[in-house]
């Protein structure tokens, strides 16, 4: 009888061992899905500001660009292309309101940091001409910044930027 109660004692320790470790998969995972969800919020509530100013005011505000050694040009949002990745501290639509980059606290009580990019298309005329926002959002633990965890790009165009009627 000893025996059986060790095997059973044996079994029910590897069958709790193996619940557990289910349990702590999930819970890593719903962080991560968590922590991907709010950027990917912050990132639309970012493009979002954009439909609601004036065409010309889509552009970075240049005294906010960190400097050189930064994440936002050391390691950019992956769509930028070579060119633009290459102008990010010269090359952006200059002029506008919204911050290069921004730390704010997302819906989760998290640090998030909020990384925009403002390229003007160099062809077209009119309304063929438009402008390619780039939003990354990136979190922040520790006082450190992280990769990207969110990223959203859009074009707009002098049709798609008019604030909505008062």
């Amino acid at each position: 009888m000893l025996i059986e109660l060790l095997i059973s004692l044996t079994f029910l320790t590897v069958a709790v061992g193996a619940l557990l470790a289910v349990f702590v998969s999930s819970a890593s995972s719903l962080r991560h899905v968590s922590i991907e969800g709010n950027a990917l919020a912050l990132a639309d509530k970012q493009m979002e500001t954009f439909k609601t100013v004036a065409f010309p005011s889509i552009a970075i505000d240049t005294t906010t660009l960190p400097p050189s050694s930064d994440v936002y040009v050391t390691s950019p949002a992956s769509n930028l292309t070579s060119s633009q990745q290459a102008a990010i501290t010269s090359g952006q639509r200059s002029g506008g309101i919204t911050p290069a980059t921004q730390t704010v606290t997302g819906p989760d009580n998290r640090t998030y940091r909020i990384d925009s990019y403002v390229y003007d298309n160099p062809t077209g005329s009119g309304y063929e001409q438009y402008v390619q926002a780039t939003v990354a959002v990136r979190s922040v633990i520790g006082g450190t910044v992280g990769p990207v965890r969110a990223q959203v790009t859009s074009a707009f165009n002098q049709a798609s930027t008019r604030p909505p009627p008062a």
